[in-house]
């Protein structure tokens, strides 16, 4: 995402998580996005969008596996999280008019969409 954020154009782009407010600066440190990231941490957004808590299975697919397999390789240090490893997130689009333009809930947390099916939605189109 980040190296094709100028793609986004006038796209306001943001991060929404329940992280506690108090880790929040070191979440932002370890996610290394420059766009703006909020808390949600009584998860009203969450349960609005309808978003649930994955079983097991789900949390740590193959997919998922495989994802940190290629971070450890690539040299990349897991950190101990202090988060609901559960809580399956989305990416939603929302258009300038505040209404909701799609909204991506993957199965497993590795299933999120492309940067391609972000910006092909970002026209506002529906599906």
């Amino acid at each position: 995402m980040s190296e094709r954020i100028k793609e986004f154009g006038d796209a306001e782009i943001a991060v929404v998580t329940f992280t506690d407010a108090t880790r929040l600066d070191a979440y932002v440190q370890h996610l290394g996005v420059s766009f703006p990231v909020v808390t949600d941490v009584d998860r009203e957004l969450y349960r609005a969008l309808r978003l649930e808590r994955g079983t097991r299975r789900q949390v740590w697919s193959l997919g998922t596996l495989k994802k940190y397999w290629h971070l450890l390789r690539a040299g990349k240090k897991l950190q101990r999280t202090h988060e609901d490893i559960r809580q399956l997130g989305a990416d939603v689009i929302v258009g300038a008019d505040g209404c909701i333009i799609k909204i991506f809930r993957p199965a497993t947390p590795d299933a999120r969409p492309s940067v391609d099916d972000l910006l092909a939605h970002l026209g506002g189109s529906t599906t």
